[in-house]
C-alpha cells in the first residue's frame, strides 16, 4: 500500500492498439510545459462532492508526457499510497517509474488524488500517530484512549476528508479522461491503485481500454481476513529476510541467528525504547513497522535492513528512526493517507473484546513481526474516525470491463498473492499473473512481469503464462 521513499470486451473489433488515433486526442485542459524532462501540466477541475456538482471546486494536479513514438492511446497512472501523488512522478521521474516501452506508446498521465499533493492537500493539526498511544491495547482503558485519540485526530482535520473516497477519487479520473478528449484510457494502478481501479472499472467499465493492478487489494475482503492475511504476509517477509541474511555472507547479520536477535531486539524495545543519538527513541510499534516498511523494499534494501537491525542491536537505532519517520510522521501523507483509508475501510470491530481475539490472531500467525501490518494500522487507525466510510467493502462483481491483468508477488509483505486471486473472481475475464519474488510488487522488479503488463497495456493481449519466475542473480 503505502511504499516509503528513499510507486467488457473492446467496443471496437479492431487489434487494441489501434483502438485510439496516433495523434493525441482533443483536450480541454490548458497545458504549460513544467519541468526540465518535457513534461506539460494543467488542471481539471471537478466537484467537492460529486452528489452535488454545483457545490464548491477543487482543482486537480494533472502532468503529462506525451508518447515519443507510435501513439497507442493515454495511459492513466496511480502509484499507490494513498497519499502519494503521481504528477510530480510523471514530471520529473518517468523513467524510474515507466519502462521505455510504455514511454515510447501511451501519453502518460499523472494525477494527484484530491487531497493529495498539488489537489488541495488535506492537512490535520494533530498528527496522525501518537508514540505514548498504543494500537496493541492490553486493556480496555489503552483501548478507549486509542479510540479517543482517532476521534481527536479526524476532528482537527479539514473538511475535505469527508469526500476523499476512492468512489470520488475513480470519478475524478474519469473527469479528467473526458478533459484529455479520450473515449478511452488505459490504467496501471500499484497497490493502493488497485483499490482506485477497481473502483473506475465498477463505475465505467466501458472507458477502459486496458487496466493492470500490481499489488493487489481486494476491497472485498472482511476487515478480520484482511490483517490475518497481512500479518501471516509480513511474516513470511521476515522469514525469508532472516534466510537470506543466513546465506549471504556480506550480510552483517550473517552468522548470527537473525530471529532471536530480533526478538531480543523487539523485547528490548518493549521495555524502554531504543536509544537513537540526536532523536527520539524508537518505541517497539514503530521497530515493527519500520522493519515492515524495509521489507517491501527487499531484496534491494536488504543489506540496509539488515545493518538497520545490527545497529540498533549495538544502541543506535538511527537507521530505523529514518524509516520510522518517512513512513509514519510525515504529515502530509500520513493525514491523506488516514483520511483516505478510513472512507474505504470498516474496521468491523466492536469493542476491545473484538480487536483484542484479533490481536491474538495475528501474533499467533506472526509471532516474529507480532501482527504489524498496514492493514493493522488502518483498522486500529480507523476505530472512532469522526467520518463514517463512505465506500467500506463490499463484494466485487464486474462483468462489463475488458479483461483486467492482476498482478501479485508470491512474497509481498504488503499485499499477498492470494487477494489478487480473490479480487480476480470477482472480475470477468480477468488474469492473474504471479512473480514468484519478493517485496511489493512486481512492475519494474522483474523482467517478465514487467514485459507482461508492458505487452498488454499496449495491445490488450493477456499474457500466456501464468507466473514469472525470480531473475537470474548477476
Amino acid at each position: 500500500m503505502k511504499r516509503p521513499s528513499v510507486l467488457a470486451a473492446f467496443a471496437l473489433t479492431i487489434p487494441p492498439m489501434m483502438a485510439v488515433p496516433g495523434s493525441a486526442a482533443a483536450s480541454t485542459i490548458a497545458w504549460r510545459a513544467c519541468g526540465t524532462t518535457g513534461a506539460e501540466c494543467g488542471t481539471v477541475t471537478v466537484p467537492v462532492d460529486w452528489s452535488h456538482p454545483g457545490g464548491r471546486k477543487l482543482a486537480l494536479a494533472v502532468t503529462r508526457r506525451k508518447a515519443t513514438k507510435a501513439r497507442a492511446g493515454t495511459l492513466l497512472y496511480n502509484p499507490g499510497g494513498p497519499g502519494t501523488g503521481a504528477a510530480d512522478l510523471v514530471r520529473d521521474w518517468a523513467p524510474q517509474f515507466f519502462s521505455p516501452r510504455l514511454r515510447e506508446r501511451f501519453d502518460i498521465v499523472g494525477i494527484d488524488p484530491r487531497g493529495v499533493g498539488g489537489s488541495e492537500q488535506i492537512s490535520c493539526e494533530m498528527p496522525v500517530h501518537d508514540p505514548e498511544v498504543t494500537q496493541f491495547p492490553r486493556s480496555e482503558r489503552e483501548y478507549e484512549r486509542m479510540v479517543a485519540r482517532n476521534r481527536a485526530v479526524g476532528e482537527s482535520c479539514d473538511p475535505l476528508i469527508r469526500h476523499v473516497d476512492t468512489v470520488s477519487v475513480a470519478r475524478d479520473f474519469d473527469a479528467v479522461r473526458a478533459a484529455l478528449g479520450e473515449r478511452k484510457v488505459s490504467y496501471l494502478g500499484r497497490s493502493y491503485g488497485s483499490m482506485l481501479g477497481t473502483q473506475y472499472a465498477r463505475l465505467f467499465p466501458d472507458r477502459i481500454r486496458t487496466m493492470a493492478l500490481d499489488g493487489v487489494v481486494d476491497h472485498g475482503m472482511p476487515s478480520r481476513r484482511m490483517v490475518g492475511q497481512a500479518a501471516s504476509a509480513v511474516e513470511d517477509s521476515f522469514d525469508r529476510f532472516a534466510a537470506w541474511c543466513a546465506r549471504t555472507a556480506d550480510c552483517e547479520l550473517h552468522g548470527r541467528p537473525v530471529a532471536k536477535v530480533w526478538d531480543a531486539l523487539v523485547h528490548r524495545a518493549e521495555h524502554r525504547p531504543l536509544p537513537v543519538p540526536g532523536g527520539r527513541p524508537l518505541t517497539a510499534e514503530e521497530l515493527r513497522y519500520s522493519v515492515y516498511a524495509m521489507l517491501t523494499l527487499f531484496p534491494e534494501f536488504g543489506q540496509g535492513l539488515a545493518r538497520g537491525i545490527a545497529e540498533a542491536d549495538g544502541n543506535d537505532a538511527s537507521l530505523l528512526a529514518q524509516m520510522r519517520d518517512q513512513a509514519l510522521y510525515d504529515p502530509a501523507s500520513t493525514a491523506a493517507y488516514r483520511a483516505i483509508l478510513c472512507q474505504d475501510i470498516d474496521p468491523q470491530v466492536s469493542g476491545f473484546g473484538e480487536l483484542r481475539r484479533r490481536e491474538q490472531m495475528v501474533r499467533q500467525r506472526a509471532p516474529h513481526m507480532g501482527g504489524t501490518s498496514e492493514f493493522w494500522d488502518m483498522t486500529t487507525g480507523c476505530i472512532g474516525w469522526p467520518v463514517r466510510p463512505a465506500d467500506p467493502q463490499r463484494p466485487v462483481h464486474i462483468r462489463d470491463a475488458p479483461p483486467v491483468l492482476l498482478v501479485g508477488n508470491t512474497h509481498d509483505p504488503a499485499t499477498p498473492l492470494g487477494w489478487a486471486k480473490s479480487l480476480s473472481r470477482g472480475i470477468r475475464g480477468s488474469k492473474v499473473l504471479a512473480y514468484d519474488g519478493d517485496g511489493h510488487t512486481a512492475y519494474l522488479r522483474n523482467r517478465c512481469a514487467t514485459t507482461s503488463i508492458d505487452r498488454y497495456l499496449v495491445t490488450g493481449a493477456l499474457p500466456n503464462i501464468n507466473s514469472c519466475p525470480a531473475d537470474p542473480r548477476t
